[in-house]
């Protein structure tokens, strides 16, 4: 399944609306919620079953948020020490539960070097015997400060990545930091489509300001993102109820994405970085300019060296652009500070969100 529109973590059931899963639903419902995601294990143990009772927290809540046609996915902290353990433990519990996807959330405990082979015997247990569920790894908004933790091992098994993107003792820079984040990600391989959880909670006196939560939406519609998510429904509704009903009435739906793919097009030229660029094409796709046809990833990204040789400097600038169906057209143009400009219409043949190809004309320098 894809993901798409906004979403909710949940950590602890019983501290969401008193853990009644009627309530809980009709406020996702309400607040018109694609998915939620909660946590159904810690380590090697189950999570959220009642500690007196051993009564399962989870599942009412599940079947509510089915019947309203929410999206549920299970979330899971690990810690690596027994990766085989943690996961054959946690798959019996997705399984049995009926969730819709799964979320690996590892961070510190996967920071020493070596921990790529605890990776490794993880992420093939999940695979193995959960078959085509999407799973999305949770961990750091930049992995550019965090060398040592095996990425491309979690990845290698992921549809997506979810990075914690939280500005915590920072402000007015939400947008600015959440592009850094999309940035890092494209760089590892293999690259997954990005769902980023923004923050809605306290911590060592921060919070979020109301226009940067806004700014997190806008950017990652402006990125073309098909979903986001927030941490945490426990803390917002009991510590930031304004930051609730702020996500709560923000439009983020598939009729906002139309342009998506646009944008992150032209977020790509703007990185300057040919990797990201070709990211954004099919294995053998097919390039048509004026002055030659190529196909393939090498030959285009050759082309993109040509040009961001020859515009160094500048912002790549979309002056229009329309869309039907997998088909899209665009206008866009850079000047230099130099005096050079250029102007190509463009259009773009998607397959699964990846241009397929691409029709290209440019227009004179003056």
């Amino acid at each position: 399944m894809t993901l798409t529109g906004k979403g909710y973590f949940i950590w602890m059931v019983k501290q969401c609306e008193n853990g009644n899963p009627e309530r809980i639903a009709a406020l996702a419902k309400e607040s018109n919620l694609s998915h939620v995601l909660i946590k159904i294990a810690d380590g090697v143990f189950p999570y959220n079953i009642h500690p007196d009772t051993e009564q399962d927290e989870v599942k009412p809540v599940i079947e509510k948020l089915h019947e309203q046609g929410i999206a549920v996915w299970g979330w899971h902290y690990i810690y690596g020490q027994k990766p085989k353990l943690e996961a054959d433990s946690v798959v019996v519990r997705a399984l049995d539960l009926g969730i819709d996807g799964f979320v690996v959330n590892a961070e510190n405990e996967y920071e020493d070097s070596g921990n790529e082979k605890a990776a490794e015997v993880y992420m093939k247990v999940l695979r193995e015997n959960l078959g085509s569920m999407p799973i999305a790894l949770s961990s750091y908004r930049y992995p550019g400060f965090h060398p040592n933790f095996p990425w491309s091992a979690f990845l290698e098994y992921c549809d997506y990545t979810m990075p914690q993107v939280y500005w915590v003792q920072s402000h007015n820079n939400a947008g600015e930091q959440l592009i850094r984040s999309v940035e890092q990600y494209q760089e590892i391989s293999p690259f997954r489509p990005i769902i980023p959880t923004g923050p809605t909670f306290k911590e060592s006196g921060w919070a979020p300001y109301k226009d940067e939560i806004v700014e997190f939406f806008q950017t990652a519609t402006q990125l073309g993102l098909s979903a986001v998510n927030f941490w945490y429904w426990d803390g917002a509704r009991r510590y930031l109820p304004k930051f609730w009903d702020l996500v709560r009435d923000y439009q983020y739906n598939d009729s906002e994405q139309h342009t998506g793919n646009i944008q992150q097009y032209i977020a790509a030229l703007n990185s300057r970085n040919p990797e990201i660029l070709i990211r954004q094409y099919a294995d053998d796709a097919v390039q048509i300019r004026t002055d030659a046809t190529v196909q393939g990833k090498e030959a285009i990204r050759a082309w993109y060296n040509h040009l961001l040789t020859d515009f160094p400097v500048g912002q790549f600038q979309l002056v229009k652009e329309s869309r039907q169906e997998d088909i899209v057209n665009l206008t866009w143009e850079i000047a230099s500070p130099d005096g050079q400009f250029l102007q190509t219409q463009e259009t773009l043949g998607l397959d699964h969100g990846k241009i397929k190809y691409q029709y290209s004309f440019t227009r004179p320098q003056k």
